[in-house]
């Protein structure tokens, strides 16, 4: 399987942020990759950031899209990892995952896609990457039923 993490910006070279991400994606044993696209300075910005977003799941099936979004669904860990279960056994070959800038997500997005949440409060953008691929992790770590949860 494949795990996207599609993120509008970009993490600075030597932010700490990315040092963390980095050090959570060596260890899933899976593909897994960070898309990050641009962003725009526009008034026009969500329409824009929506074609980009779109532009990369052009083929993708999207059952296996997911929006990351502090209205969507509030999952547990073991609910996560459930969740990753299934789309594994499922033969899922794509997942993707979708964050927004810090202006948030076209609303297209929510209404298209599964939206997840990791709580009710905001997030840093940068932040919620280094959050999904830990909890990437510990889903899979779950999985297996290592000791990285317990």
């Amino acid at each position: 399987m494949i795990i996207n993490i599609l993120s509008l910006g970009k993490f600075k070279e030597n932010q700490k942020y990315k040092s963390i991400f980095e050090y959570y994606r060596k260890r899933i044993k899976f593909k897994t990759f960070l898309v990050e696209l641009k962003t725009h300075n526009t008034n026009k910005k969500k329409e824009l950031e929506k074609k980009e977003i779109l532009k990369f799941l052009k083929n993708h099936d999207h059952e296996n899209v997911f929006v990351l979004d502090k209205s969507g669904k509030n999952l547990s860990s073991l609910s996560f990892a459930d969740f990753l279960n299934n789309k594994i056994n499922s033969g899922c070959r794509k997942l993707s995952f979708i964050i927004g800038s810090e202006e948030g997500l076209d609303n297209f997005f929510k209404d298209s896609f599964l939206t997840i949440s990791f709580g009710n409060q905001t997030w840093p953008h940068l932040l919620v990457r280094v959050m999904l691929i830990e909890q990437i992790y510990r889903g899979l770590e779950i999985i297996k039923n290592s000791r990285y949860h317990k």
